[in-house]
């Protein structure tokens, strides 16, 4: 039998949450999904077939090697490569026939040098920095670096894209003075007499909290994968959380009041109380920092995690243990009966957001499709 730590990955909620989003962009405005980092965390082999089928008309990912993956499992449509391209890979774009973002020349000389080799022609998309400050071009500078990169054999300029920093806070004024930014680059590079299939700046929190920047292509991420990142507009958003992180009680030990539990004594017991094992730990992606910060359903009840978490292993606290037996399941992340816990719980108690909750969860965790 296998190690009962698993992650079923919800194939009905991916899709809900896609239209969701389709619900809040205009019947014209396309969906570029990200799917970097394995569906942040959640799977690329269970997600992308799925996110295409239900609609998402292009894909994004972080890295090449990312690209490469997708390729492998069969996906021939439009893949876009977020990150800038390293010295060593540009080869690798065109062999893959994936389209990049380009920051400067130097990026656009390489990536064409590696286009007219393999005899293709790559798209690629101007990356402006309008705040970031990270990557892309500076706006002033948008109409020459456009005109040099068209001078160059072997690209088309498909794209005119950049980021937001602040978009999961819809108050902060840095959103609007970025899409401001944005306008104001774009209608140079028109004016300069451009013209671009893919106009693209908003991820989730743009595409849920700023309607004015989804021009014709949006970037879900966390959102497609059921987490508004704006965490009190999750229960009303209508997103459905795709992960459920589930194990078993493997064992259940009486314990005596003022025993320690765990590595380090963080935590004795306040009474007599029964004490269950659980594995899964740290390696499976449950952040160390979550130590005694950290609940778990069972049987549609809610229990703490005690005692530091262990590499594979975690403890848990049942009181009296009244109706909880070995082999029951028990949940970290999902629902069990009426109780719910969401990466946003506990990316409240790690201090971080539902993006690093996610992706934490190792490889080690299978995923099934649910």
């Amino acid at each position: 039998m296998t190690r009962p730590t698993h992650a079923i990955i919800d194939r009905e909620a991916l899709r809900n949450n896609l239209r969701v989003i389709r619900s809040a962009l205009a019947p014209d405005v396309r969906i570029m999904a990200v799917v970097k980092a394995n569906c942040y965390g959640h799977n690329a082999a269970i997600c992308v077939p799925e996110l295409l089928a239900a609609g998402a008309d292009l894909l994004a990912v972080a890295t090449i090697e990312e690209a490469a993956h997708l390729r492998s499992l069969g996906i021939k449509g439009s893949i876009v490569v977020l990150a800038p391209a390293l010295d060593g890979q540009y080869a690798e774009f065109a062999a893959h026939g994936v389209e990049a973002f380009v920051s400067n020349t130097r990026m656009a000389e390489q990536l064409s040098r590696a286009a007219t080799a393999d005899g293709r022609r790559l798209p690629v998309h101007l990356f402006v920095d309008t705040g970031m400050g990270r990557n892309g071009t500076p706006t002033g500078d948008v109409p020459e670096t456009l005109r040099r990169i068209a001078a160059l054999p072997g690209l088309e300029i498909t794209g005119f894209a950049s980021h937001f920093a602040t978009s999961d806070e819809p108050e902060n004024p840095c959103t609007l003075e970025q899409i401001a930014l944005f306008d104001g680059a774009l209608r140079a590079a028109l004016d300069a007499g451009f013209r671009f299939r893919d106009i693209h700046l908003a991820n989730s929190g743009g595409i849920l909290n700023f309607p004015s920047s989804h021009y014709t292509v949006v970037r879900p991420g966390l959102s497609l994968y059921g987490h508004h990142p704006t965490a009190p507009a999750q229960k009303q958003s209508g997103l459905m959380p795709v992960m459920r992180l589930r194990t078993v009680v493997a064992n259940i030990t009486a314990i005596p009041r003022g025993r320690s539990i765990s590595y380090g004594r963080r935590y004795f017991t306040a009474s007599d109380c029964m004490i269950a094992t659980l594995p899964i730990g740290y390696a499976d992606g449950l952040m160390r920092t979550l130590t005694n910060r950290l609940d778990v359903l069972i049987n549609g009840r809610r229990f703490p995690v005690v005692g530091t978490i262990c590499m594979d292993e975690v403890m848990v606290d049942l009181g009296d243990g009244t109706g909880i037996n070995v082999g029951d399941e028990a949940v970290l992340i999902g629902r069990s009966g009426d109780e719910i816990i969401e990466a946003w719980e506990l990316a409240g108690n790690a201090g971080t957001i539902p993006y690093e909750i996610c992706t934490n969860i190792s490889a080690r965790v299978p995923r099934i499709g649910g």
